[in-house]
């Protein structure tokens, strides 16, 4: 083979490799969807995603669906009553008795109530009648006989009848008979008896409320990022052929390009967007965030399958503009805040 020929196998394998780098290392389009589906719905829109879809006289097909999760919280007012038996009707002392709040969960509803000490009641719960003697005494002074028939038999008094049970008379004044000192008039004092009923307690029954809030977690809707990558359009090149005194010889060019191994999202709105693909090497991995067009600081991570197997239990250091730090991997998706 001659310089001439040389020569020219040499430019058109150079033409060659710099057609197929060219071709090659074109960066294949991503179109992603972004809906918010009601619970009820979710199901159906999932099976209703499309392979493939044509946008702009570009062929894409699915890569990956992400499903976020958007909760909302749901409340709902709770009053229970507690009862307890008690020996003291003091209302200080009963609501000692109760505890202060008390921690509710049921139906999903979680919660805190109070207890409201204005709502107190005590009431007679166990009890029973006792009678019992109640006593009364009358004085009558300078009474002419010592005998009891003008003296009353029985007094009302408050609702209670008491009778006479034992007349004392003693003598007043006396007067000179035949030398003998004769009763002239006499004091007497009357005792009197009666029967009462009063109510012995055994025992009391208290019933206060506790009131508040519940609380529970639900999951209101999700929200689907559908991502689509083009499908590459195929390149048919001819491959040249040179005869040459020792043969022909064939030259087929082989381009290995960096593959996209992470995804970054951040937060807004109550959801989190994709805002950049980047690829991370398993030897020395960082994640640069910056620059990109962001609504906040909180960000999510998803590690392809195969990075993820590299960098698990490994630290990945975390770029953001001037600051950086180091993150342990655990999981294949994670969250930070820069």
């Amino acid at each position: 083979m001659n310089k001439i020929k040389i020569l020219t196998f040499t430019l058109l394998l150079l033409i060659l490799i710099s057609t197929n780098c060219f071709a090659n290392s074109k960066e294949l389009k991503t179109y992603t969807i972004t809906e918010t589906i009601s619970v009820e719905n979710a199901t159906k829109y999932e099976k209703s995603i499309k392979d493939e879809i044509v946008v702009d006289n570009i062929n894409y097909k699915i890569e990956n669906i992400e499903k976020v999760e958007n909760k909302k919280t749901l409340s709902i007012n709770k009053e229970i009553n507690e009862e307890l038996i008690v020996t003291t009707n003091n209302k200080y002392n009963v609501l000692n008795l109760f505890e202060n709040k008390k921690e509710i969960s049921e139906n999903g509803y979680k919660g805190t109530l109070e207890l409201q000490n204005d709502s107190l009641e005590i009431k007679v719960n166990n009890s029973y009648q006792e009678e019992y003697k109640v006593y009364l005494q009358r004085t009558y002074n300078n009474i002419s006989s010592n005998d009891i028939n003008d003296i009353p038999k029985e007094i009302k008094e408050n609702g209670t009848t008491y009778y006479l049970v034992n007349p004392v008379w003693n003598i007043s004044t006396t007067e000179k008979v035949d030398n003998n000192d004769v009763p002239v008039t006499y004091n007497g004092t009357m005792y009197y008896e009666g029967i009462k009923v009063r109510t012995i307690i055994r025992n009391y029954k208290a019933s206060i409320k506790y009131t508040g809030t519940l609380e529970k977690e639900i999951i209101d809707s999700l929200t689907f990022n559908v991502e689509y990558k083009e499908i590459p359009k195929e390149v048919n090149y001819t491959i040249p052929t040179i005869a040459s005194t020792s043969g022909i010889i064939i030259f087929s060019g082989i381009i290995l390009i960096k593959r996209k191994n992470a995804k970054v999202y951040n937060y807004n709105k109550g959801k989190y967007n994709l805002v950049k693909k980047l690829h991370i090497n398993k030897k020395e991995p960082i994640i640069d965030i910056a620059p990109l067009k962001i609504t906040s600081n909180k960000f999510k991570i998803i590690l392809s399958d195969n990075i993820y197997k590299e960098l698990k239990d490994r630290n990945i250091k975390i770029k953001y503009f001037d600051k950086q730090f180091v993150y342990l991997i655990k999981d294949k998706t994670f969250e930070i805040n820069v």
